[in-house]
């Protein structure tokens, strides 16, 4: 899988947010967006993943297109992973069923070692609200890999998470771009702390 996106135009209360956004993002790669706080990061994280649509332009999933003048699919058939700022873990069901909302058939196997990997096995049946900050990320990164996805989109993804913790699941993250062929894209205000990821290209907002 690879991401194109062309001609890529956001505007909002009359102006432009961004404007002829142009780049694609290779398979088995970790792509790092970057800009001042405010200049539409994660706008642009949410067009892609269909959650916003763009005023002009294009998004092209491989040989899939995601959005152009004539066609717009819908987030959900999109197949992207997406670790939210916020999470956005089910309230109402418990850590585990929400790691499994969307598991694909393929990633049963690979289930207790992801969560061993993430030290989440003691944390399996509680609900969003008794977990911390990190847990719940946790469970959102988790959740975002076990369903196999085409695309993985992270916004701010080790925010609330220790040395160990945000090492371990940014070798996990590694691996998964690699055995599943696939871009990825990170937004984070501390690119510096990016120990075991490799950012292969930054696109620039600004």
């Amino acid at each position: 899988m690879s991401l194109e996106v062309k001609n890529l135009t956001f505007s909002f209360d009359g102006s432009h947010l961004f404007k002829d956004l142009n780049f694609h993002l290779k398979k088995n790669a970790v792509s790092l967006i970057s800009g001042p706080s405010g200049v539409g990061k994660s706008t642009l994280l949410n067009i892609i993943a269909g959650l916003i649509k763009p005023s002009v332009g294009s998004i092209k999933l491989d040989s899939h297109i995601l959005n152009d003048k004539k066609i717009f699919i819908e987030p959900e058939d999109r197949n992207i992973g997406y670790v939210f700022q916020d999470f956005a873990l089910f309230p109402h069901i418990n850590a585990e069923k929400n790691m499994k909302y969307a598991l694909s058939n393929d990633f049963h196997s690979s289930y207790e070692e992801i969560i061993n990997i993430l030290n989440l096995q003691d944390h399996l049946k509680k609900m969003p609200h008794e977990m911390s900050g990190g847990q719940q990320q946790r469970v959102a990164i988790a959740r975002s890999i076990l369903m196999k996805p085409s695309l993985l989109i992270l916004d701010e993804p080790f925010s609330n998470l220790d040395r160990e913790n945000a090492s371990n699941a940014q070798s996990l993250i590694v691996k998964i771009v690699k055995d599943l062929n696939i871009p990825c894209i990170l937004v984070t205000h501390d690119s510096n702390n990016l120990n075991f990821l490799k950012i292969s290209e930054e696109i620039t907002l600004n």
